[in-house]
């Protein structure tokens, strides 16, 4: 005869994070359907089987579980970001964080979500702050992967790291909105997109042959041709050569000498 383990029992604090997430997946699946202002509480109420009293008891309103919705991508963000924080390898960790966001938001649902949460973002101010913060974290912690790989030489550091950040994330960005209309990018797509990246941020004195990071000394830069004297011009008017006199013209000057 089998003996069936019992399960352990969850503590409150897990029963509790358990509802929480059911709440917010359940009310995830409303807002893919109609979208957030055309949802109702008691839709959410329906989907999760829970009654109102303990759904309110998490959130306290439709608002806040948007917001929530919007700090769980902040954390999941951050947690990615803080994987290949101290990557030696620069192009294999961004390369890594691009396909990470396309097999987070696959589904056309997914991203079609994210793009409504930044849309909320710009009308609702708890969403939003919420929002901002995220991106602040997410661009200034890549901007500090960027100025690393500068200081090993990885990468030209003329670059302005902060600013190659934000261009990033908007590249990044720009993947999501995409999956929302082609949920299943094209390798080829991916590939490409990597190589820009590696074209864009090396620097042209960096070897790619040495292990160990060290840079090679750049070409001499050819030098400057000599300057070429400019042709002075001569401005002064051209002569105008005299038209000779008719016959008759010559006529009428002889009869007025006389």
């Amino acid at each position: 005869m089998a003996i069936r383990k019992s399960k352990t029992p969850q503590s409150p604090t897990q029963r509790a994070d358990q509802k929480r997430v059911d709440i917010l997946k359940s009310a995830g699946k409303c807002f893919r359907k109609t979208g957030f202002h055309q949802t109702s509480m008691q839709e959410i109420c329906t989907e999760v089987g829970l009654g109102p009293g303990a759904v309110y008891r998490y959130f306290t309103s439709k608002d806040a579980i948007i917001a929530a919705m919007a700090e769980d991508e902040r954390r999941q963000a951050r947690t990615l970001l803080s994987e290949f924080h101290d990557t030696e390898d620069l192009p294999q960790a961004l390369s890594a964080i691009t396909r990470a966001f396309a097999r987070r938001y696959a589904a056309i649902s997914d991203a079609g979500l994210m793009t409504e949460i930044y849309a909320e973002g710009l009308r609702n101010k708890r969403v939003g702050a919420v929002i901002k913060t995220a991106e602040t974290e997410w661009v200034d912690g890549l901007a500090d992967m960027l100025r690393t790989a500068q200081e090993r030489g990885q990468i030209d550091q003329a670059l302005d790291a902060h600013a190659a950040a934000l261009l990033l994330t908007a590249m990044w960005d720009g993947i999501v909105i995409r999956q929302a209309y082609t949920p299943e990018l094209p390798e080829a797509m991916l590939a490409l997109f990597d190589d820009m990246l590696k074209r864009w941020l090396a620097s042209a004195s960096v070897s790619a042959a040495p292990a160990g990071g060290k840079r090679t000394k750049p070409a001499p830069a050819p030098k400057a041709a000599a300057p070429v004297a400019e042709p002075q011009l001569d401005l002064s008017p051209a002569p105008v050569a005299e038209k000779p006199l008719t016959q008759a013209e010559i006529d009428l000057r002889q009869m007025s000498l006389i």
